[in-house]
């Protein structure tokens, strides 16, 4: 599926090369396909059925420069908002949302939008530009680099379908809220990322390079390297909802894609990103990716805690290339928003990098059944022995599998030899369970795993 849309294709407005980072403003995107004043080819928010009232759109937003904070939008809705030369803005749009003409096809367009880009721009006196580099006037706050952005969206009626989301720049801070619903809310903190300017006429045949998934995406080299703040949210309701509310960033990458590819006994997800081989001063071009695993997605598909999950994964990238080593740092509610896993990866080369995330830990095998009110909990532990105990501890998990509840019901059970066999009258038929198994010894993780109660 292609991503029709300019989103992740940077363009700058310096002098060498001519370049053009034009886009269209919110009140153009907010017209329907068949209005006068709307120029683009694709649909927008007044093509979908319950309109502009209906779209995502940004609640706050601020900017932090050093010491100094600068309020943007405060208590904002779906109107587009009014702005003078040199305000900074931001520019909500559908991708693969039906014209008004058209009917909703898998492949072609959709209904409702299955992704929603969000850009960050200015108003040059002239349109909106969204390239920072060189901005055609001064804007007001400045954007550069190091600067932070703290913003709120508010997803409307797509909140419910929400799954995993794409950031251009340094992610510091991730909080999403109400998850499932169509009051869903995701704040962000980022710094705006470097991106590759690619001229029209380079552009691989299809325009692979900002697909779904990324495919025919061997560019040579950039014409100029843009910075710009922008993020995508997908919305795809069929991938797994375990995925909402996970996010990755990428810095001198143009795109990026999530590939779920869990199974119950491999839990995988693939993560992507589409850049140029080199910069445009010739030298090899270096990205970084960055991918929060939250809570729910840790527990519901690799059947993980979150304490346990920085010593538990590995990355391997497929394909030629190098990187640095991964780094895997915890991130919490209290700090960073969210309870969860980022993974970092830094030094990658491209053009097409793919990234495969998964646990180390081998599958244990596990099996619960409830008679007369008890449950038992059987399993084969093969790092368990007669002469090296364990320890196990049993979490009844939330009802739906974006949520990251979890309720011990047994805690601590010690035993020896590698079968297992717990009882409590804590778990009913069609629980969902989470079973850990540690080192009595050293508290290492050994085992932990996925089951449901028959």
């Amino acid at each position: 599926m292609v991503l029709v849309a300019t989103v992740g294709l940077a363009a700058s407005a310096s002098a060498a090369p001519v370049v053009t980072d034009q886009m269209p403003s919110q009140a153009e995107t907010d017209l329907a396909s068949t209005d006068p004043g709307h120029t683009s080819s694709q649909a927008g928010w007044g093509d979908m059925a319950d309109g502009v009232a209906a779209r995502p759109y940004v609640r706050s937003l601020s900017v932090t420069n050093g010491d100094v904070t600068t309020d943007v939008i405060t208590d904002g809705g779906p109107t587009a908002p009014t702005t003078s030369a040199g305000d900074v803005t931001a520019v909500v749009s559908p991708i693969n949302l039906c014209r008004v003409d058209q009917s909703p096809s898998s492949g072609v367009c959709y209904a409702t939008p299955n992704r929603v880009a969000l850009t960050l721009g200015y108003d040059s006196g002239s349109g909106t530009r969204y390239d920072f580099t060189h901005p055609h006037v001064a804007t007001t706050p400045a954007i550069t680099a190091d600067s932070v952005i703290d913003m709120t969206v508010a997803l409307n009626t797509l909140g419910r379908t929400l799954r995993w989301s794409w950031v251009s720049g340094h992610l510091m801070y991730w909080r999403v809220t109400n998850l499932g619903q169509d009051d869903a809310t995701v704040r962000v903190k980022f710094t705006p990322g470097w991106t590759p300017y690619v001229a029209p006429e380079d552009w691989p045949t299809g325009n692979g390079c900002t697909a779904t998934p990324i495919f025919n995406c061997d560019l040579t080299q950039a014409a100029a390297e843009v910075l710009q703040a922008s993020m995508l949210f997908s919305l795809d309701d069929t991938l797994d909802k375990a995925l909402t509310g996970a996010v990755f960033a990428t810095r001198n990458a143009m795109y990026g894609f999530l590939r779920p590819g869990q199974s119950p006994t491999v839990p995988t997800m693939d993560i992507q990103a589409a850049s140029t081989h080199f910069r445009s001063d010739g030298s090899l071009q270096r990205g970084t990716l960055e991918a929060l695993i939250p809570a729910a997605a840790l527990q519901n598909v690799y059947g993980v805690l979150p304490a346990d999950a920085p010593s538990l994964f590995a990355v391997r990238r497929y394909g030629s290339g190098t990187n640095d080593p991964p780094a895997y740092t915890a991130w919490t509610y209290a700090e960073h928003g969210s309870d969860g896993l980022l993974v970092t990866v830094d030094n990658i080369s491209f053009s097409v990098p793919k990234y495969r995330i998964s646990t180390s830990l081998k599958r244990t095998p596990t099996n619960a059944r409830v008679k007369r009110g008890t449950a038992t909990v059987t399993a084969n532990v093969a790092y368990c022995k007669k002469k090296r105990a364990c320890v196990a501890t049993v979490y009844r998990l939330g009802r739906t599998r974006y949520s990251a509840t979890r309720t011990p019901v047994i805690s601590g059970k010690r035993f020896a030899g590698n079968k297992l066999e717990l009882r409590t009258n804590r778990l009913a038929r069609h629980d969902r369970y989470l079973l850990v198994v540690r080192s009595a010894k050293t508290g290492a993780t050994v085992g932990s795993t996925l089951g449901k109660v028959n």
